[in-house]
């Protein structure tokens, strides 16, 4: 047999068995003209095929495909349970025969000029930059020579949401660093009139929650990494760390991101001498009453809160940093949000005129006798051989009273 030329045939197919020790795979068909074809273009195979079996092939879907065959030939190839008219076909007398298509003929009925229609199939990339997206797809344009207008696609995927075109420049850094989606699609013209599109892409099929996961994470360390814009501010929470470095209060948190969020995507990027520090801060002594603050300069870090039976205290871990700095207040003197303020000037102070200079100051002249600062160093953070955690948490521990 031979299927007819001048044609695509796609069959729809269901994968039954796969042997992997011969690579032999047993396939049924079940259907045998598919109107959508798009997603065919873009399938890969994922273990070495050497031999195709089929289940029993229908003859009333084989045969209209073919050019020409000899039946007696291919019996054990069909199903058993089609009558013996439906398996003959038109136009053969007997089983056993040869049997030959007229050259191959549209199958579409003739079609005045006006009526004409005709199919285009398209691939191309595109930027994720120049791509819309919106409440589960995402929308392109594209200009085709075969078309006056520029053609609207849209590849749907139902997990996606309007929120992420305002973050969409970070999501080639999820597919390892690629810019451009690729883009197959079935367009059906007809005359100067698009009738129908099937669009399909890998790319944005595969976006999912995981994957989102990972443009958060592309998000937060491109911040980490970038100059922080000038700002009076020095203590910020989630929202106004994401804001301040997207310039757009919309486009600032719109994946939703929580302080832990941020602070596990900061410790994942690199190796860090004081990691054991700040997961202990995050996890047994941040308050849950209050939410971690970020400073930006002079180094990326964090404000963590706990609150002491008599003292309320805020230690500040800078990523990579040899001490944590400590400032512990009175319950009495203030409410935790007034001390924040205080903390946050402090730091202030530091950034303009550095940690050397803030210490010396402190030493000599009480800022604030309600206040009490003091550094814990990070002894023997980088040695292979000692562990200089237990020492650094027994030192901290005893000032958290």
């Amino acid at each position: 047999m031979r299927f007819r030329p001048g044609r695509e045939f796609y069959w729809l197919i269901e994968i039954c068995q796969y042997n992997r020790a011969d690579g032999s795979i047993v396939l049924k068909v079940l259907d045998y003209n598919p109107r959508e074809t798009a997603g065919f273009l873009t399938q890969k195979i994922k273990l070495p095929v050497e031999v195709i079996r089929f289940e029993p092939l229908s003859w009333a879907g084989l045969e209209p495909q073919l050019a020409y065959y000899q039946y007696s030939q291919l019996q054990n190839l069909l199903a058993e349970d089609e009558s013996e008219d439906e398996k003959i076909g038109p136009g053969l007398n007997a089983p056993g025969t040869l049997h030959i298509h007229e050259a191959y003929k549209p199958e579409t009925p003739p079609q005045t000029g006006a009526e004409k229609s005709t199919e285009h199939r398209e691939s191309f990339s595109c930027y994720y930059t120049d791509a819309i997206f919106d409440t589960g797809c995402v929308r392109l344009v594209k200009s085709f020579d075969w078309f006056r207008d520029p053609v609207t696609i849209t590849i749907e995927n139902s997990f996606l949401l309007p929120e992420f075109d305002l973050v969409k420049s970070f999501f080639h850094k999820a597919f390892e660093g690629r810019k451009k989606f690729d883009v197959y699609t079935a367009i059906i013209r007809k005359n100067d009139s698009i009738e129908s599109i099937t669009a399909h892409s890998p790319q944005i099929a595969s976006i999912d929650e995981k994957l989102i996961e990972g443009v958060k994470r592309t998000q937060v360390l491109h911040y980490i990494k970038t100059q922080p814009a000038v700002s009076d501010k020095s203590l910020f929470t989630a929202e106004e760390f994401l804001e301040h470095y997207a310039g757009d209060e919309r486009a600032g948190n719109t994946l939703k991101q929580s302080e832990m969020d941020i602070l596990l995507a900061a410790l994942g990027h690199r190796e860090l001498r004081n990691r054991k520090q700040i997961e202990y801060l995050a996890g047994k002594l941040q308050s849950p009453a209050q939410k971690i603050r970020f400073t930006l300069k002079p180094v990326f870090g964090f404000v963590f809160f706990t609150e002491g039976e008599s003292m309320n205290h805020f230690c500040w871990e800078l990523l990579n940093s040899h001490a944590t700095y400590l400032w512990s207040f009175s319950k009495s003197s203030g409410t935790a949000a007034q001390q924040f303020r205080k903390v946050e000037t402090s730091i202030a102070s530091i950034r303009e005129n550095g940690r050397e200079h803030y210490k010396q100051t402190y030493n000599t002249q009480l800022p604030d006798p309600g206040m009490h600062f003091s550094v814990i160093y990070h002894r023997n953070a980088s040695s292979g051989l000692i562990d200089g955690f237990p020492e650094w948490k027994h030192r901290l521990l005893e000032r958290l009273i």
